[in-house]
C-alpha cells in the first residue's frame, strides 16, 4: 500500500522553491511599507521636541520651583527674569535691584510691603536680579539685549569693591554666568575668551534651541520633583500642631490643635515691631483643610478670630503669615529666631515640631533663608568664631582667605576707571538714556575687613568714581552703605544674613522712594 501511495502534484511556485515565492513579491515595494512604517513610528518623536522646544516659555515657567533660592542661583536668576517679561500692574513704576551675591541685602518682598506702606502715593512693583560671581561687564551684555523688554523705571545698582578685582573677563566663563547671558550676543561678544570649539558650538545650539538652552532648568525640575515626591510617599505628614515654640511664639507656619469645647475663637498677638520691619502682616487661617479667613494686620495688639468649626473636632487651626520679624534686628534682646505671632497660651510640646504637613510646592520664596555661619554670636565671640572658620581648610575658608588677600592689595595699587569700572559706567549711562532713574549702592561690608583698607588712596578714589558719576548722569544717585552694619550682621566680609537684611533694609526704602518720587514727576 506504501508503494501505491502518491503524493498530491505541488504548485508550480512551491515546487521551484523559496526563490520562486520572492519573486512572487516585489522587493522594492515590501522596502517601501517598511520604510512607511519606520517613519510612522520615529517622526513624531522629533516633531514633539520641535514642538515642546518651540512652546518652552509658554508651559516651563508655569512649572513651581522647588528648591530655595540659594539651591540653584543661575534657575532662580532665570525664574525671576521671566517674571521681569512680564507686564507691572497698571499705574506702577517697575523697581528692579541688580548685582552678584552682595544684592541679597536687597529684600524685594520687604521693599515692596515697607514702600506700600510708608509711601502709598508711590506705587511700586519691586524686582531683584542676583547672581553670584557676575560682573559688571556681563550684565552689560545682558541689558543690551534685555533692557527693552524689562523695561525698569527705577534700578537699583548693587556692587562691592570685590566686583571690581577680577579681571574684566576669565579666560573660561563661569557656568552659571554663561547660562543667564543671551547665547548668540555672547558669542558674538567673547568667542575669543571662549578656550574651545565645544563651547562656541554650545552658544550656537544655545541660541537656537530653547530645550539646549535651559537642559540644565529641566533636569532640575524632573529631578526635584522626583524627590519631592518620593519623600512624600515614604514620609508621611506629621498629623496635629507644628510651628510653635515653647514661650508661645510661633513660626511664619504652624498649626494649632483646637479642642472642640474651644474651636469658636482663635487669639493672637502681633507685635509692633513686627510691622515696624514689615510695614503690614497678611496671615492666612485655614480651619481642618477649609480656608476659612485671610486678614491684613496693619496695628500691632491682641486679635480675636472668630470661627465656626464643623464636625465634633477636635481641630486643627493652620496659619500662614507672608513674613516673619526678628527681635535682635528690632534691638529688642539677643534673640535670633524669626518670629510670627504670639499665642496667648503656649502650644503643647507636640505642636512645637518645625515640620508641618506636606506641600506643593514645598518651598515659599516668601521664607527668609536664616542661616548664620557662627550662630547667634555677638561681639569677641563672634570675632573669635569667625577668625575660627578663616582658618580652616575647607572650600570656604580658602576663598574667603583669598578675598581678604584681594581686597588688601588695593592699597597699594593706583585706582584706573577701566575694565568693570568702565562696564558699570557703560550700563549708567545706558540705564539714564532709557529713562529710569539709577540708585547706586556700594553695598555694607564688614568691620573686620573694611577697617584694613578703608583709608587707602585706591578706595577713596573708588567712591569718588561713582560720586562723580552720580553727578554727572542725569536721575542718578550714590549711597555708600559699607559701613551701615555691626560686624554681626555678616555671614562672611561682603554677604549680610537675614538680621542684617532686615535693619539695612529701611536705608534702601529711603534710597528707592526719593528715586521714585522724581519718575512720578517726570511721568506727570
Amino acid at each position: 500500500m506504501l508503494a501505491e501511495h502518491h503524493e498530491a502534484p505541488l504548485p508550480e511556485a512551491v515546487r521551484v522553491g523559496h526563490g520562486a515565492l520572492a519573486d512572487a513579491i516585489p522587493l522594492p515595494v515590501a522596502r517601501r511599507t517598511t520604510a512607511a512604517s519606520a517613519w510612522r513610528i520615529w517622526l513624531p518623536i522629533p516633531l514633539l521636541f520641535l514642538l515642546l522646544d518651540v512652546t518652552f516659555n509658554l508651559y516651563f515657567w508655569r512649572i513651581p520651583k522647588l528648591t530655595g533660592k540659594s539651591a540653584d542661583y543661575g534657575y532662580q536668576f532665570l525664574v525671576d527674569l521671566h517674571r521681569l517679561h512680564q507686564p507691572p500692574p497698571p499705574a506702577t513704576a517697575r523697581v528692579l535691584a541688580v548685582g552678584s551675591s552682595v544684592s541679597g541685602s536687597f529684600d524685594q518682598f520687604q521693599i515692596q510691603r515697607l514702600l506700600a506702606t510708608q509711601h502709598p502715593e508711590l506705587p511700586a512693583d519691586v524686582h531683584r536680579l542676583l547672581l553670584p560671581g557676575i560682573k559688571p561687564s556681563d550684565y552689560r551684555l545682558f541689558f543690551d539685549t534685555e533692557l527693552d523688554e524689562i523695561r525698569p523705571d527705577v534700578v537699583v545698582l548693587m556692587f562691592n569693591l570685590v566686583d571690581f578685582l577680577n579681571p574684566s573677563f576669565e579666560r573660561g566663563l563661569k557656568q552659571q554666568v554663561r547660562y543667564v547671558l543671551p547665547p548668540l550676543a555672547t558669542l558674538r561678544e567673547r568667542a575669543e575668551y571662549l578656550s574651545t570649539a565645544s563651547d562656541k558650538l554650545d552658544l550656537v545650539f544655545a541660541g537656537s534651541s530653547n530645550l539646549y538652552r535651559y537642559r540644565k532648568l529641566v533636569r532640575s525640575s524632573l529631578q526635584d520633583h522626583a524627590k519631592v515626591f518620593t519623600h512624600w510617599l515614604h514620609d508621611p505628614s506629621p498629623r496635629g500642631g507644628y510651628g510653635g515654640y515653647s514661650d508661645g511664639y510661633m513660626r511664619q507656619r504652624f498649626g494649632v490643635p483646637l479642642a472642640a469645647d474651644a474651636a469658636d475663637r482663635f487669639d493672637y498677638y502681633v507685635h509692633p515691631e513686627w510691622l515696624r520691619q514689615r510695614g503690614g502682616v497678611t496671615l492666612r487661617f485655614t480651619l481642618d483643610g477649609q480656608a476659612v479667613a485671610e486678614r491684613v494686620e496693619a496695628e500691632a495688639g491682641w486679635k480675636t478670630l472668630s470661627l465656626t468649626p464643623t464636625g465634633r473636632g477636635p481641630h486643627l487651626l493652620e496659619v500662614v503669615a507672608d513674613s516673619t520679624w526678628n527681635p535682635r534686628a528690632g534691638g529688642l534682646n539677643n534673640d535670633v529666631r524669626l518670629l510670627s505671632v504670639r499665642l496667648r497660651q503656649a502650644p503643647p510640646t507636640s505642636a512645637t515640631t518645625p515640620m508641618g504637613p506636606w506641600r506643593y510646592p514645598p518651598v515659599d520664596e516668601l521664607e527668609p533663608d536664616d542661616f548664620l555661619r557662627v550662630g547667634g554670636a555677638t561681639g569677641p565671640e563672634f570675632v573669635a568664631r569667625w577668625e575660627d572658620s578663616l582658618r580652616g581648610h575647607g572650600d570656604f575658608a580658602h576663598r574667603f582667605r583669598r578675598y581678604r588677600d584681594a581686597k588688601l592689595a588695593v592699597r597699594d595699587e593706583i585706582f584706573a576707571p577701566t575694565g568693570e569700572y568702565a562696564a558699570i559706567e557703560h550700563l549708567v549711562r545706558g540705564f539714564s538714556a532709557h529713562g529710569a532713574a539709577v540708585v547706586l549702592v556700594n553695598s555694607p561690608e564688614s568691620p573686620l575687613i573694611l577697617r584694613e583698607y578703608e583709608s587707602s588712596a585706591y578706595y577713596r578714589d573708588y567712591l569718588a568714581f561713582f560720586t562723580r558719576l552720580a553727578a554727572e548722569v542725569p536721575h542718578v544717585t550714590f549711597r555708600d552703605l559699607s559701613n551701615a552694619l555691626p560686624v554681626e550682621d555678616f555671614n562672611d566680609w561682603h554677604h549680610v544674613n537675614f538680621i542684617g537684611t532686615i535693619r539695612v533694609a529701611p536705608t534702601y526704602v529711603e534710597s528707592v522712594a526719593a528715586a521714585l518720587a522724581d519718575e512720578w514727576r517726570r511721568r506727570s
